[in-house]
């Protein structure tokens, strides 16, 4: 048997009755549906971002090590939800590794423009 009662959109529910009951498990208890949803909408809070502090895009290390330490802050203090702050790691650290061969690749430019090669000690 369906449970009897309507949703919220005023469609039937659609869910199994209890054993015994015209109702479902959420519309047998007044109040229970409510209170599922509310633990529901905690978990699934939206963070507001005006409580944020601002921050430039980093350009080294450094500005990327304040962006972290801020966002553990944040998360702390429940400003910040953990799910973007996992992105913001795993961005950074996508960040740190290219940060890291555009300089290898800054030195080894450089280091090719200063040691001539064998092709120009060929030519007289």
């Amino acid at each position: 048997m369906q449970c009897q009662k309507k949703k919220r959109d005023g469609s039937p529910c659609g869910a199994h009755a209890l054993s015994g009951k015209k109702c479902c498990a959420m519309h047998a208890e007044p109040g229970r549906a409510a209170e599922l949803g509310s633990k529901g909408g905690r978990r699934r809070a939206v963070y507001d971002p005006k409580g944020l502090k601002e921050y430039a895009a980093p350009t080294n290390a450094a500005d990327l090590r304040d962006l972290l330490a801020q966002s553990i802050i944040e998360i702390r203090s429940g400003k910040l939800d953990p799910k973007l702050a996992n992105s913001i790691s795993y961005l950074g650290t996508g960040f740190l590794r290219a940060a890291e061969l555009a300089d290898i690749e800054a030195r080894l430019m450089k280091l090719e423009r200063e040691i001539p090669t064998e092709e120009h000690n060929d030519n007289p």
